[in-house]
């Protein structure tokens, strides 16, 4: 069938074209061989289906079409930005999933880091889910986050990242398919096992990803949140904030920070209250199972980071600055979608995900 009339939106404005239509030997689908060439996403070019993807990732669709209009010209319905932000996120992830060809930067010492944050869903696909909330319902899905940098340790000097070198994996998925997608990074990035920093919370999920999928890692639990361990397990001894109850956590901090983990043991457990004592034990519990990755006087000796804060700061900036805006509530196939766009933009590698797509072969009908 030929004469086929479509309006191809691009960057310069609507063209109208006619094009060739080839039915397909079942007779029941057909081909636009122009519209492939073009590598057309619903009628919109690459170059503009990008720029619009990029927009929706950044903000609230309307505010994102606003944006767009004020600085291109185009005016596109907001409702096309979550159309084809879905579309674009799609083909991103497919992108991201890819598997990868070897890396061959080899770096000193790489940085593996993870983290969780929650992202709200509608309130019919919550139904029925278990969660953290006083009446046992989620409120949220769980998106989890792995942030990879590498870092040149300079004797004497204290651990700083290298510039640009942070790329991130990000999902709603559970941890089993998580830890394959963080290793697929690894290995994209990096040739060989270089030195090896896991760096995460007490969450036992993140561990065992560890445990899995880089088995050569050294572990740190993030600082931070250990001494807000010690701070919880302060207040069975005195008051939150008051004056004895800084003095005592200050004095716990310390003795974690120069690793001596017996002696806060010792310390701990002449500080607690009889009453309070069972609650104590429980709460030692957790530096006892982090035991190893808690020896902080060494890991500063070596030059480690000791805290997770990098892959903190991308919870933030991937996943709460779009998705966890006043009055929002996600479909999660949107959200995984988005997700996907953002992760690749954050990577630096929002391009490279273009390019791939531009690359590929018109398919057969």
């Amino acid at each position: 069938m030929g004469d086929v009339p479509r309006t191809i939106h691009t960057l310069f404005g609507d063209i109208a074209v006619k094009r060739n239509w080839y039915k397909a030997a079942d007779g029941d689908s057909g081909r636009f061989p122009l519209d492939e060439t073009l590598r057309l996403i619903d009628g919109y070019t690459p170059a503009l289906a990008g720029l619009i993807g990029r927009c929706a990732a950044r903000g609230a669709f309307v505010h994102a079409g606003e944006d767009f209009h004020a600085l291109t010209g185009l005016q596109v319905d907001a409702r096309q930005f979550q159309r084809l932000g879905l579309r674009v996120g799609t083909l991103a992830e497919d992108f991201l999933r890819l598997k990868p060809e070897p890396g061959t930067a080899t770096p000193p010492r790489v940085y593996v880091q993870l983290d969780g944050t929650g992202a709200p869903l509608r309130h019919e696909e919550l139904d029925g889910r278990r969660g953290k909330g006083p009446d046992g319902k989620a409120q949220t899905h769980e998106i989890k986050v792995a942030a990879l940098f590498t870092e040149h340790p300079i004797p004497g000097e204290p651990p700083w990242r290298d510039l640009n070198s942070t790329t991130y994996v990000a999902t709603d998925e559970r941890c089993g398919p998580f830890g394959p997608m963080i290793r697929a990074e690894f290995l994209r990035r990096f040739a060989g096992r270089p030195e090896t920093v896991a760096l995460g919370d007490g969450a036992a999920w993140i561990w065992e990803c560890v445990r899995v999928h880089f088995p050569w890692a050294i572990q740190i639990v993030d600082f931070h949140h250990a001494g807000e361990r010690l701070g919880k397990l302060a207040e069975l001894v005195y008051p939150r904030d008051s004056r004895e109850w800084k003095r005592l956590r200050r004095k716990w901090v310390t003795k974690l920070w120069n690793g001596k983990i017996d002696a806060l043991f010792t310390s701990a457990r002449a500080a607690l209250p009889s009453r309070r004592r069972k609650a104590g034990e429980k709460g030692l519990e957790y530096f006892e199972t982090h035991r190893e990755r808690m020896r902080y006087d060494l890991f500063r000796q070596k030059g480690y980071f000791i805290g997770s804060g990098v892959v903190e700061a991308a919870c933030k900036t991937l996943v709460c600055q779009r998705f966890k805006c006043s009055g929002m509530h996600w479909s999660q196939r949107g959200l995984k979608h988005l997700l996907a766009i953002r992760t690749a933009m954050l990577s630096n590698r929002y391009d490279d995900f273009w390019n791939w797509h531009s690359s590929k072969l018109p398919t057969a009908a």
